[in-house]
């Protein structure tokens, strides 16, 4: 791969990889609190809304000079003040998303895998790699994340088909609308922000070797990250029924002990554990970045490796603030997830309807 430019192989990975990464954290079971038995009505509506998103980036970063990214693009359409804004909330964003998930790895780690591990030491054994690949740039996350896209996606497949074939219970979605219509409508709007992650393609397109590829990387991103997600929803239910699934923290780890296929194939959770580390190093990876990438594009810093081992000392500071594993749950579906889609779909979208209005007024001058 050449410097500085990255394929539609690549992009679409780290898209997919940050996307997905919440399905071994407690977010099939914040979604069946939501929705009870129509949780996956929830995820289906957010994917349908998903789109949105990537509308929105491509309006902003088409209406800005070739070759700005999301975070230059929205100073240039909405001045240094206004600009400046937007883009400090989308620093808090991805800072938000790297700190809490961070906390939610490693209590699911000093919970259920090491009890006796103190929770720093876990922090901090996940954070040295973390900041390490997120020095080495959007690049090379990009070739890690196309050299093990392969194995997370068939390590879900697998895991998820043999917690079917385990146990599954015909009924287990019934029935349809579960916590009631309204609700699981309002609920799947709002949780639009399940796709929130997208925004890192706002510093992954200008990085591509050619604009006409922007739409392959986002869209087989789009694809891949709906279906993982929403079969993810749907095999949680049918294994762990209504109202089970809501008394679960770590839903995934639970089917993979939960699998039994012979006498010799037993508890595989442990073959599984290389496979969500992986996947949680490189979201935090890719969060880490944008966090750093944002923050030196606004103060125009000539690299954005100069940030990342100052933030990678608040991101550990910070993950250890909530008191309890349930804090850091909430954080993440009661705030993140809440309102997330106001820096996924709201923000590019508003920045690209001014760009609309400055290009009309400009013609009419």
């Amino acid at each position: 791969m050449r410097r500085h430019h990255i394929g539609v192989r690549e992009a679409a990975s780290v898209g997919i990889i940050f996307v997905i990464t919440k399905i071994f954290l407690p977010f099939p079971r914040s979604m069946a609190e939501l929705g009870g038995t129509a949780a996956w009505m929830i995820v289906l509506i957010a994917i349908l809304l998903c789109p949105l998103s990537w509308w929105g980036i491509r309006g902003v970063i088409n209406s800005a000079k070739p070759g700005s990214s999301l975070i230059t693009a929205t100073e240039e359409i909405m001045g240094p003040f206004l600009g400046s804004l937007i883009n400090l909330s989308y620093f808090c964003f991805f800072f938000m998303i790297t700190f809490i998930v961070l906390r939610e790895f490693s209590d699911m780690i000093v919970t259920d895998i090491l009890p006796r591990t103190p929770l720093s030491i876990i922090l901090i054994s996940l954070l040295v790699p973390v900041a390490i690949i997120a020095r080495s740039g959007i690049e090379v996350l990009g070739r890690i994340s196309w050299l093990t896209i392969g194995i997370i996606i068939t390590s879900v497949v697998v895991l998820l088909v043999g917690g079917l074939m385990t146990y599954s219970d015909p009924k287990a979605l019934m029935p349809i609308w579960g916590t009631g219509k309204s609700r699981v409508i309002t609920m799947g709007i709002v949780k639009s922000s399940l796709f929130s992650e997208l925004l890192v393609f706002g510093f992954i397109l200008p990085r591509m070797r050619k604009a006409q590829e922007w739409g392959q990387a986002v869209w087989w991103c789009l694809a891949i990250s709906s279906v993982i997600l929403l079969s993810t929803i749907i095999t949680y239910m049918y294994v762990f029924p209504y109202p089970t699934a809501t008394r679960i923290n770590f839903p995934l780890l639970e089917i993979s002990r939960i699998i039994i296929a012979g006498r010799w194939i037993q508890r595989v959770e442990s073959l599984f554990l290389v496979v969500w580390l992986l996947c949680t190093v490189i979201k935090l990876s890719v969060g880490l970045y944008c966090s750093a990438a944002t923050l030196s594009q606004m103060l125009r810093l000539p690299k954005d490796q100069l940030l990342i081992f100052p933030l990678t000392i608040i991101v550990y500071n910070l993950a250890i603030l909530p008191t309890t594993e349930m804090t850091a749950v909430s954080w993440d579906s009661g705030t993140l997830r809440m309102y997330g889609s106001i820096f996924s779909i709201l923000l590019p979208m508003l920045t690209w309807f001014v760009a609309i209005l400055r290009k009309k007024w400009r013609l009419q001058m």
